[in-house]
């Protein structure tokens, strides 16, 4: 697909991209292309890195189109490229941080800070004074203990909690045993924050990186639901967040997820109005 002479000079002005060497390439002409340098270049023994941002365009746009709903936060310890997550900032990404030092390199290639998620169920507080001093107001837990390192640090953040999700074991990077609250633990959890007078807005999962059984999205969002009526239960305010932490494989596999995600929010959800679906 073809840039828009608009989009591509958001692109190439954005910062973390402005400055660098950006060239014409025809389609599928990335080895072509990576034969040049080397065969102009014989005399460097170091590493090089080309980046094809007409393929980052399309797969953005690929997910918008599938998933107009639901609003993309990238994980940036996937790829700290600096020119990679400057286009994604000009393209409209929002991003999901799991540290201080993720935080400060997104907000260096001016983003606001409402479009970043700290996204770390473990946090140190350093770390969580350093979200509220720049205001990043949107966080995870899925323990006691981080909601009073929350309250003492940042007692105006936002909340997501974080509960487990299914187990995909086919999944490259399976989460489910490192984070996430059992079943029999949401209410607790949200009987803690109530009581400490902290704000949930919603509910976050992650059924593990390269995810293959996209039947866990649908388990997982269904999961997400009882949460949500849990706290309606409990006299909480309205949540309206609901985090799909990652899994998602650009392809084939892409769209089976991308259906199965989409049939799981009409069911469980009938796509309400009021909630604001985010993605890890």
């Amino acid at each position: 697909m073809a840039s828009s002479p608009r989009t591509f000079k958001a692109i190439v002005g954005a910062p973390g991209v402005r400055g660098k060497k950006v060239s014409a390439m025809s389609k599928d002409g990335s080895t072509a292309f990576i034969q040049s340098i080397i065969s102009t270049e014989q005399e460097s023994k170091e590493p090089f890195y080309v980046l094809d941002m007409g393929a980052v365009e399309d797969l953005f746009a690929k997910w918008n189109r599938n998933l107009p709903m639901v609003q993309p936060f990238y994980a940036v310890k996937c790829n700290p490229n600096q020119a990679f997550l400057g286009a994604l900032a000009a393209l409209g990404s929002s991003f999901d941080c799991a540290s201080k030092a993720e935080i400060e390199f997104v907000l260096s290639l001016g983003v606001s800070p409402d479009r970043i998620i700290f996204a770390n169920p473990c946090k140190a507080e350093s770390h969580i004074k350093y979200a509220a001093s720049v205001g990043v107001n949107l966080t995870t837990f899925d323990s006691k203990e981080e909601l009073d390192k929350i309250k003492k640090c940042h007692p105006k953040c936002a909340l997501l909690i974080r509960v487990k999700a299914p187990d995909d074991g086919s999944a490259r990077c399976p989460l489910g045993a490192k984070f996430g609250a059992l079943p029999e633990e949401v209410t607790p959890l949200l009987q803690a924050a109530q009581a400490l007078r902290l704000t949930v807005a919603g509910v976050s999962f992650h059924i593990g990186s390269g995810a293959m059984q996209f039947i866990a999205y649908r388990q997982a969002i269904a999961a997400a639901k009882i949460a949500f009526k849990t706290a309606a239960r409990l006299g909480m305010p309205e949540m309206h967040v609901l985090n799909i932490g990652g899994g998602f494989t650009a392809g084939s596999q892409f769209d089976e997820a991308a259906s199965t995600v989409k049939a799981a929010l009409l069911d469980y959800y009938k796509i309400e109005r009021n909630l604001y679906i985010r993605n890890k």
